[in-house]
Order: C-alpha cells, then sequence, then structure tokens
C-alpha cells in the first residue's frame, strides 16, 4: 500500500537533507507533496503496481528551480524513491510515520 506520511531522507552533494513525503492514491492516480527546508511541494502521477508508483515535480530551493522524475517504491512500512533531476540522480529512503 503506498497511502501514508514518510519520515524521509535525501542524500545530496551537500549532506542528507530530512523532510517528509505524503502520498495519496486515488484509483491509479497518485499525488503528494514534499516537505523539507521549510518548503512544501506538491507533485502527481500514477500508480504502476500496488506498491510502486511515478511521478514528477518541480521543488524549489534557494539554489533554484529542481526538476524530477521519480520511481517509489514501499515495501512493508519502508519507501524508497529514485529521482532523476536535472541536477542529477538522488535516492530518497523513508519509514512510515
Amino acid at each position: 500500500m503506498l497511502e501514508g506520511r514518510y519520515k524521509a531522507s535525501l542524500n545530496t552533494p551537500m549532506g542528507a537533507i530530512n523532510g517528509t513525503i505524503e502520498l495519496v492514491s486515488r484509483g491509479n492516480n497518485v499525488e503528494g507533496t514534499i516537505e523539507t527546508m521549510g518548503m512544501r511541494n506538491t507533485f502527481r502521477g500514477m500508480k504502476t503496481r500496488e506498491n510502486e508508483c511515478k511521478f514528477s515535480g518541480n521543488f524549489n530551493t534557494p539554489l533554484g528551480n529542481i526538476e524530477y522524475k521519480a520511481t517509489c517504491i514501499v515495501n512493508n512500512n519502508q519507501l524508497e524513491l529514485m529521482a532523476n533531476t536535472n541536477k542529477g540522480n538522488f535516492k530518497l529512503l523513508g519509514s512510515r510515520m
């Protein structure tokens, strides 16, 4: 099951960035929010399996706008997300809150 709120950590060249991700599914559609560094950004995408989805969005940071496409898998209460961005590829790991 994808839905839930996850405490997450993103490894970047500047070090780990902590935040939260919330996933909501409606049929085959997925949407949610990423909150980190005092900012909140939304995303939309599609469920590919019961525990997998793909989504895209833009994340505004003090260093500029980061466009991304992400693949997300939830196993039990663990979230693993791979984000392909205009600033490089990043892996985010999280656990259900």
